[in-house]
């Protein structure tokens, strides 16, 4: 029998990549994916389930499974507010970790951000650094955490700074390296795959993987068979 995951984020950047390598594994043979609206999305394997995410208690059953996926992120931009943003980006994640340890789930992959930081000076990272510690608390076996630089890829949606990010990592490549290659943009494609390769690893405990590992191609080490 292959594998349950759960997925929230689908059809964002990362999100979407992450996907599309679940599907086409055959380490899964169930795939739930948690969604605001129906995306259309047809796969023998997917399960498309409309939820309330300030009600995701309600959908808790969900979680029982063995890996669960979260990919939410937004801007301040589009949430409007502060406290909208927060919500997305800490609330969410959060009852999504704690309902996978609750419903016995062996691993949590969510993603964050470079500069993540519950003491930064900067609203967005704080926000981030917050939500990785609570999301350390929950008790699921394995989690990882994401720390990606600018995300570089196709987006329905404009967002400003990946846009730049694709424009700076075309053309100015070179001028990340040392301590600088944190700082490097990564493919939102190289995310989901290393995101994929370590819910695959027999391993316990809280890993923090940095934007830099992501970029090492080296780090890759799965196949998706």
């Amino acid at each position: 029998m292959g594998k349950t995951a759960v997925i929230a984020g689908a059809t964002g950047l990362v999100g979407q990549e992450l996907l599309h390598l679940l599907m086409e594994s055959s380490h899964y043979d169930r795939i739930i994916t948690l969604v605001r609206r129906k995306t259309g999305i047809s796969h023998w394997k997917v399960t498309e389930v409309v939820v309330d995410f300030n009600g995701l208690e309600d959908y808790k059953t969900y979680f029982n499974a063995d890996d669960v996926f979260c990919c939410l992120g937004t801007t301040i931009k589009k949430a409007k507010t502060k406290e909208n943003f927060k919500m997305v980006d800490h609330l969410y994640p959060v009852v999504m970790s704690r309902l996978a340890a609750e419903q016995g789930a062996r691993s949590f992959m969510v993603i964050s951000a470079l500069g993540a930081g519950r003491d930064s000076r900067f609203f967005y990272s704080r926000v981030k650094g917050e939500m990785e510690d609570d999301v350390a608390e929950a008790g699921v076996p394995l989690i990882g955490i994401f720390r990606p630089s600018l995300l570089t890829g196709e987006r329905e949606e404009f967002r400003k700074g990946e846009r730049a990010a694709d424009w700076i990592a075309g053309r100015f490549s070179f001028l990340f390296k040392g301590v600088l290659k944190k700082y490097q943009p990564v493919k939102a494609s190289s995310v989901a795959a290393v995101m994929f390769w370590f819910a695959q690893q027999e391993r316990t405990g809280i890993h923090f993987i940095s934007s830099e590992e992501m970029n090492d191609s080296s780090y890759h080490h799965y196949q998706v068979k």
